[in-house]
């Protein structure tokens, strides 16, 4: 039966009834079984013919059931682990893991579940393995009943995801502030931690701080300060170089310039808070958008979302040896983009995921970008609703695939794409 007959039979459904079937993954016509990709997904919701060889990009059954939100995606193996929250009828939260074996997801395990517990769209929870192979996983409870007065749990798994002990708080303070927005990067034979920190908001005129500290079996040690005086509510993002791991997030100036900062680990120490690039966006408040760090080998590349001379824009920033502050900058979206970057790294490719736009409509975005800094390719992967009910889209490599979750229709999203091939659009051919 060719593909049209079963598409024009889709469309004679009524709308509820054939959205409800697309989204579940497929249709049964006439005992046939279709299996749709998000182009056909879009051909069938909007009337919109949009090419495969355009938007390769298919969407993979989770183990998250409606209601569930705040998908993260962190290496595991040669695989990866799905996170995401999930709320019940009686007022908790759960946070819940499921690992990707290369041809479906195993079991899916509870982290944590507690009625204290802060879903919110934007600080997700998160997964890393440790070099030992032991996983840590940390989400958000609250501290009081005051709105944004939560702090970072955190609990460790010895048995690859099967059972999982809490270990406290990861900070040594629980003053009813925020805390959250975390970043982990294995660090030696251990983990280090990095977050924001809003102690010294529990007085008037205190500022929001970036602290770090070390996961080292059940213990968590070595809090300190990195930089007193950041944005408030922007992600923030780490990985490892040689010399040491390194943290991106978005700084605060005293005359509310909010540009990207870093600060890395040296032998001699911590390195004095550094700019990005001077975007000199002024915001006097905090956009909830902040920037993504990869690295392999001696690439680094991170992507921030910013505003240059009132336009937003979506930035990458390739350097090498470390050497941020004098690497190439490449704009990859500037017609008005919603942001929430996300980027990975591999041997040939730099790969960076946004909300963005195409025509009127809200669309997940996708460049990728050589070492050299040559813009290869670039597609839209699928819809995205622009507002915070798409949360925080999060991508990793695996299996040759691209893999990128997001929440949408009130419940998580994953999809992929193959990398390293021609099913991308490339930009000459434009």
């Amino acid at each position: 039966m060719r593909v049209g007959f079963i598409l024009r039979r889709i469309l004679r459904l009524p709308p509820e009834v054939r959205k409800l079937e697309l989204l579940k993954g497929g249709c049964k016509v006439g005992g046939m079984k279709l299996v749709l990709t998000i182009s056909a997904l879009c051909l069938c919701l909007t009337g919109t013919p949009i090419r495969a060889k355009d938007l390769p990009f298919e969407i993979v059954k989770t183990p998250a059931v409606e209601g569930s939100l705040a998908p993260n995606l962190c290496p595991f193996g040669d695989h990866f682990v799905l996170s995401w929250i999930e709320r019940d009828g009686n007022r908790s939260a759960g946070m819940r893991v499921a690992s990707w074996n290369g041809k479906a997801f195993d079991k899916a395990r509870t982290v944590a579940t507690s009625k204290q517990m802060f879903a919110n769209w934007a600080d997700i929870p998160s997964v890393i393995q440790a070099p030992s192979g032991d996983l840590y996983a940390h989400w958000l409870d609250r501290i009081s009943s005051k709105s944004y007065a939560y702090g970072i749990r955190v609990s460790r798994s010895t048995d690859r995801g099967k059972s999982w002990k809490q270990m406290g708080w990861l900070h040594d303070d629980e003053s009813p502030t925020e805390h959250g927005f975390v970043s982990f990067v294995p660090e030696g034979k251990l983990v280090r931690a990095f977050w924001l920190d809003g102690r010294a908001m529990a007085k008037k005129g205190g500022k929001m701080m970036l602290r770090t500290a070390v996961l080292d079996g059940n213990k968590i040690k070595a809090e300190r300060v990195l930089d007193d005086d950041v944005c408030t509510c922007c992600p923030t993002s780490a990985a490892q170089l040689a010399a040491g791991p390194v943290v991106v997030y978005r700084d605060r100036s005293p005359k509310e310039i909010r540009d990207i900062s870093f600060t890395r680990r040296m032998d001699e120490g911590w390195t004095k808070p550094g700019i990005v690039h001077a975007d000199n966006w002024f915001f006097p408040g905090c956009p909830v958008n902040g920037s993504s760090i990869a690295t392999h080998g001696n690439l680094v590349a991170i992507s921030r979302y910013t505003v240059v001379n009132n336009k937003a824009q979506v930035i990458l920033r390739l350097s090498q040896n470390g050497q941020i502050k004098s690497g190439r900058d490449i704009v990859l979206d500037k017609k008005q983009p919603v942001g929430r970057c996300t980027t990975v790294c591999t041997k040939n490719a730099v790969i960076t995921v946004w909300i963005g736009h195409e025509g009127e409509q809200t669309v997940l975005r996708l460049a990728q970008v050589s070492p050299d800094g040559k813009l290869v390719r670039s597609a839209t992967l699928a819809p995205i609703d622009g507002t915070r009910s798409s949360g925080m889209p999060r991508a990793v490599v695996s299996g040759g695939y691209l893999w990128v979750s997001w929440t949408d229709a009130n419940r998580v999203r994953l999809g992929r794409v193959k990398i390293g091939n021609q099913t991308l659009k490339r930009e000459s051919d434009k």
